[in-house]
């Protein structure tokens, strides 16, 4: 019986500005890896940004102070109408990044698998990705300030 073989995985943390330009790329994680793992290995000044980021990364808000992270329901609580409120703030300005990876993935080699050997090529392969996503975000703002 012939079994599936499944995609490897990489894993990369990405931090991006307010209109979504991509300001650092860390290395590529191979396989099933946590973000706060990733966090705590990548050797990256947090401490002059304020930075908005989602729950894969509880606990890194004790670390820095100037990290925002959305409220998480408890087990047998909602949560307040005012949390609510904040979480929706939070979402509605980290959408720029959720839309800076779109634009890393317009790419079709970043998005779809890759089939190369090494992962390194494959890290490679997203911080180019990244490269050419900041340089046609700088084309748009040149253009529209022309």
């Amino acid at each position: 019986m012939e079994t599936k073989r499944k995609p490897h995985t990489l894993k990369t943390l990405a931090i991006t500005n307010q209109i979504g330009e991509i300001l650092f790329v860390s290395n590529s994680y191979e396989g099933s890896v946590h973000d706060k793992k990733i966090w705590d290995d990548i050797a990256f000044d947090f401490r002059d940004l304020n930075i908005l980021a989602d729950l894969g990364f509880v606990g890194a808000d004790k670390e820095y102070s100037n990290i925002i992270l959305p409220y998480k329901k408890a087990k047998n609580k909602d949560i307040t109408e005012l949390q609510k409120v904040i979480n929706k703030g939070i979402g509605a300005v980290r959408v720029k990044v959720e839309h800076a990876f779109n634009g890393v993935k317009r790419l079709k080699i970043a998005r779809n698998k890759i089939r190369l050997k090494t992962y390194q090529v494959r890290d490679q392969v997203f911080k180019i990705a990244a490269a050419l996503h900041n340089l046609r975000l700088s084309f748009r703002t040149l253009q529209n300030n022309s």
